[in-house]
């Protein structure tokens, strides 16, 4: 069965998934396919304000059962009795993670996490839970709390709920339809970052994800939205192989909806790549150019839909590259080369080189996962 749940319900999901099952001796395997969450608090529910004094009184106190968001009790219902420490959570136990080794692991890549990141829209106690939260997440969660770590996820920009929430979106379910249902599971990453090496320099990236035939971005972060992609410090040689590489992007395709003449699956991404300046810990504006970026491009990727074919064909080109509109654009002469070997079975990954530069963004296309 498929398991989908908001807020709390997420950790019920996860209770049963990491507790209840496995105290009774069933591998949760055999019962859950998959499980999509929506804002839920995987690693509990902190606050930007009382430097942790309001953490500490919610769970000394346990008002109205708030205490559940706490460190001590999610450690008692999220793990098993024959792995429970009778001294409670060790110093390195991390309430998001899902683990994937003992008696019944549960695959992190079967999990999604839906991240809201409009915390305005939370008019909860008159704004002020979105006041108390702060603006990195989406008035009740905070985004680093969002999702489990190794999970499939998306941000998009929306509150944790009411009109303008996640559950009602059409982003969310969109993403979870797709996830659901999905033939084809698409990965987008950064490798062989080349960045300038100066001290006083913090690199970031900006994405955002369409799907062809969606009035609605799937996948968004950025600055703006307090959830850029953070790069890596210091320059790299430049080789592919260097290690240098920075996921991107995780999306899922359905062959079968919105087909077109030119019998592929399209998305692209919009990807920018933006510097600020430090001086003595503090951001410096000096020279400083507002939503002006380093790099700005879009990177259009067209996915085979043949189902005879093991491994989806790809194409990709970028925009700057592109005569004329995107729509009127036709995937002929920009066929990617696979890897060899593949990274897996039914699968395909290929290298599209960013313009005027030796960096490379690697696409990868796979069948239904």
């Amino acid at each position: 069965m498929h398991l989908v749940a908001h807020s709390m319900g997420g950790l019920v999901c996860r209770c049963l998934i990491q507790k209840i099952l496995p105290d009774l001796g069933r591998d949760p395997d055999d019962c859950v396919a998959k499980l999509f969450t929506y804002g839920t608090p995987h690693g509990g529910i902190a606050f930007d304000v009382g430097f942790g004094l309001l953490e500490r009184l919610r769970d000394v106190t346990g008002v109205n059962g708030a205490e559940i968001f706490g460190r001590e009790r999610m450690y008692e219902y999220l793990t098993p009795k024959s792995e429970t420490d009778p001294d409670g959570p060790p110093p390195a136990w991390d309430a998001r993670a899902m683990p994937g080794d003992g008696q019944f692991p549960f695959p992190p890549e079967r999990v999604f996490c839906l991240i809201g990141t409009d915390p305005t829209d939370y008019d909860v106690a008159l704004g002020l839970s979105a006041a108390s939260v702060g603006p990195r997440s989406d008035g009740l969660v905070r985004i680093d709390n969002a999702y489990v770590p190794g999970a499939h996820q998306a941000c998009v920009h929306r509150s944790h709920s009411g009109r303008y929430g996640l559950v009602n979106s059409e982003e969310g379910y969109q993403n979870l339809r797709r996830f659901l249902f999905g033939d084809r599971r698409a990965e987008a990453e950064l490798v062989g970052v080349r960045l300038p090496r100066r001290e006083d320099t913090v690199w970031q990236a900006e994405v955002r994800l369409s799907v062809r035939g969606l009035r609605i971005v799937t996948h968004e972060r950025t600055s703006a939205h307090w959830c850029p992609v953070q790069l890596p410090d210091g320059a790299t040689d430049g080789t592919p192989d260097d290690g240098a590489t920075v996921p991107l992007v995780t999306t899922f395709l359905c062959s079968g909806l919105r087909p077109d003449e030119t019998g592929t699956m399209r998305y692209a991404l919009h990807l920018r790549i933006l510097s600020l300046r430090r001086r003595d810990g503090l951001l410096c504006f000096d020279d400083h150019l507002e939503q002006t970026a380093d790099f700005d491009d879009i990177l259009v990727v067209d996915v085979g839909t043949d189902p005879a074919v093991p491994a989806p064909a790809l194409t990709a080109v970028w925009n700057s590259e592109i005569d004329g509109p995107i729509s009127t654009y036709r995937p002929d002469s920009h066929a990617l080369r696979d890897e060899d070997p593949p990274p897996a079975p039914g699968s395909a990954a290929s290298r599209c080189p960013r313009p005027r530069d030796r960096s490379s963004g690697r696409t990868r296309g796979s069948g239904s996962p």
